[in-house]
Formats: C-alpha cells, structure tokens, sequence
C-alpha cells in the first residue's frame, strides 16, 4: 500500500497543482489557541502539546479504517493526508513560475516571485537570483516533497503530518505567519528530521546526475551538522547538473529546467525505492 500511495501522490503533484486545496490557515490559529493555554510551557513542551493532536488524530482514524472495504479506505485517507502534507505550495508549478518571471520579466519582479515562492532574498543581480532560485529548488524539493515521502515511508501518515505540522510552525516557513513562542523550537526538531533524508536525497543525485562529483561533494559536506543540511543540498543538486558553485548560469532558464527534469529523474529512483522496501516487508 506505502508504493501505491506514493506512486499515485507523486503522479499527482508532479502534473497537478492542487496546492489551492491544501489549507494550512486552521494551523496557525490552533497555533495561537494552544499558547494562550498553556502560556507556562517551556517552548519545546508547548510545542510537543500543539503537534500531538494532528498527529495522533491521524494515528487513530487510520487505526479505525483499518479493514474497511478491503483496505480501500485506508489507501485513500493515506493518500490524502500524504499530498496535503506536501509542501503548502505545488514544487513545480512554483518552479516552472519562477523560470517564466526570471526569462521575462524585470529583475524585480522575478526577484518578487522568487521572495513569495521560495523565500529567497531580493538582494542581489540577476545571476544572484538564479543562483539562489537553482539552490532553492533543490532544498524546497526536499522540504516540500521527499521529506514528507521519506516519513511516511518510516512511520505512516503520521510521520508525514508530524514532519508537515513541525515544518508549518519553523521559521523556514515562508508561506505563512509563524508563532515566536513555536518557531525557533520547531525549526531546531526541523533540522532533526531533516539530517538523515536531506542525505538520502543528495546521494540519489548521484545515481540521477554527474555520481562522481555528486559523491565527491557529498564527503565534504555530509558530516556536517544539522545546520549544514540545506547547503548540503543546493551544493550536491549542482554538483548533479555537473557544474559548481561559481560557474555562471545561463539567463534562459535552461539550467533550471535542467534541474526539474533532474528532480523527475530522483523521484522516479525514490519510487523504485519504495517498492523495494514494500516488497521486503
């Protein structure tokens, strides 16, 4: 069933936007509502309170699905709780967004498009912001996508609304208001969840991309610590396309989509993964 659901999930948010489904707006004020009650919480107990009901909520109405119609009910409720865990926003339609403003229109608006889609800076000249936009897909790639997939592959739909309800509520999260009292604990348990998939997801660009200057970069970086993990990514996702971190980038756009077609490539590998792993058990 893990397969299944992952496949069709996939299938869906790569050729489909339905991220205009996906409403994440209820979290914030349940956010504020657990805080107003319980103002005494240190941060990290507070936070462990405001993420356990989504989370187990989900642990128990999977348990009471469980042998309904065949298991039909089951496949569908993971299946819809994995793409709503999904990245507030669809990865490639902000990708291919992006690739549009920064190919035809000024600076400050692509740099405007980049800031709302992927939390980048507006500093900077253009080859800046293609720089950081092709960092940013491959990061925003993990978070909004593999992450959820790697977790739920480990722990069910609640380990994709745990990893999604720590996400929404870290000061990574661009797409929507954060707490003070939530985010800097919430950011630190982000970074935790991240270090193991933020690896598996770089080493599969060297089985997707140029493997020799993928893994090369891998060495140096991989030990680092949980803070390391996004350079981590954006440096192993350019190493993929076989180039670094200084060579400049073209203006049109080309090195972009390369990057899609090579995320394409990943996930396509994650499935096979998958599979292997549902076959096993």
């Amino acid at each position: 069933m893990t397969f299944i659901v992952t496949l069709i999930a996939l299938l869906i948010e790569r050729f489909f936007d339905w991220s205009h489904l996906r409403h994440w707006g209820w979290y914030v004020k349940y956010q504020r509502a657990m805080v107003a009650r319980c103002p005494k919480l240190t941060s990290y107990l507070l936070l462990a309170v405001v993420v356990a009901p989504p989370v187990l909520g989900v642990l128990l109405v999977q348990y009471l699905l469980q042998g309904w119609f065949y298991g039909l009910a089951s496949l569908v409720f993971q299946l819809v709780i994995l793409l709503y865990c999904f990245g507030t926003q669809n990865l490639w339609a902000d990708a291919f967004a992006c690739i549009t403003s920064l190919t035809q229109d000024g600076p400050g608006v692509a740099a405007e498009k980049l800031k709302a889609t992927f939390g980048l800076s507006e500093g900077g000249n253009v080859q800046k912001l293609h720089t950081d936009f092709l960092g940013g897909i491959f990061i925003q790639a993990h978070n909004r996508v593999f992450a959820v997939v790697f977790w739920y592959a480990i722990l069910g739909p609640a380990g994709a609304m745990l990893y999604r309800a720590i996400a929404a509520a870290s000061v990574s999260n661009t797409a929507q208001e954060v707490l003070p009292e939530l985010a800097p604990p919430a950011h630190t348990v982000e970074e935790i969840l991240n270090w193991l998939p933020a690896r598996l997801f770089t080493l599969l660009f060297a089985l997707a991309g140029h493997f020799s200057q993928v893994f090369s970069c891998w060495r140096k970086a991989a030990p680092a610590g949980l803070a390391g993990n996004e350079t981590l990514i954006a440096s192993c996702g350019i190493a993929a396309l076989g180039r670094d971190d200084q060579e400049k980038i073209a203006a049109d756009g080309s090195v972009e989509r390369n990057a899609v077609n090579l995320l394409d490539r990943v996930f396509v590998i994650v499935l096979v993964l998958v599979l292997i792993l549902t076959l096993v058990e």
